[in-house]
């Protein structure tokens, strides 16, 4: 059987450009899969929601599946230790708008997401214990070709000047599914040109929270 790899060639990448407009929520379930409900709402598997008044609910998510009015969000994506919301009053939820491709970029660079040490050391111990602490997420970082009059890299500044948190999308080639991320451009657009050569250019995105990996099948 051939080795499967990722192509980066062809590969995706999209920045959000906003929501449409907001839709109520009726109500959700958080086990066994993250679910809501939302009566004649439109939205397909792929698309990243953003849900906002359900408290600790709140935040960016992709579809997996839409069952009539149930939306049902990534496998990823795991609600069992909070409380299930009983009141929906201010309960909405938005389908994220997409930039064009960013077809400019030469390379992208993940860093995982690290999980600091804790010092569980007790009189009793044999040596030094320790056990999982905060996850402290990582960067994205893109590198380019500068061309700053484009929409695209017009926005990045715009964003980072802003003090923007956005989602962003990494969709792969062979059917290796999609990433939804959310961060802010913690690094802005730098530049680097030499003589007969091209300037290029690029930014760090910080991840302000976990992201979700979203198979084909």
């Amino acid at each position: 059987m051939a080795t499967q790899t990722t192509p980066f060639q062809g590969t995706k990448f999209y920045i959000g450009k906003g929501t449409e407009a907001e839709k109520s929520i009726t109500a959700c379930e958080i086990t066994p899969n993250a679910k809501i409900t939302v009566a004649n709402s439109g939205y397909k598997k792929g698309d990243l929601l953003l849900i906002t008044g359900l408290g600790s609910l709140d935040g960016y998510y992709p579809v997996k599946d839409v069952q009539t009015n149930d939306i049902i969000l990534a496998d990823e994506v795991n609600w069992a230790d909070q409380d299930k919301p009983t009141v929906f009053t201010n309960a909405k939820v938005a389908r994220v708008s997409w930039s064009s491709n960013f077809c400019a970029i030469k390379n992208i660079e993940k860093d995982g997401d690290t999980l600091s040490e804790e010092d569980v050391t007790t009189m009793c111990s044999e040596g030094t214990e320790t056990e999982p602490g905060d996850i402290e997420f990582g960067n994205v970082k893109l590198t380019f070709f500068w061309a700053p009059a484009t929409a695209m890299q017009a926005d990045l500044r715009k964003k980072f000047y802003g003090k923007e948190t956005f989602p962003y999308l990494i969709v792969f080639k062979n059917n290796q599914g999609s990433l939804y991320g959310t961060g802010f451009i913690q690094t802005s657009t730098n530049i680097s040109g030499e003589v007969k050569g091209k300037f290029e250019s690029g930014v760090t995105i910080k991840q302000s929270k976990r992201d979700y990996l979203l198979p084909v099948a």
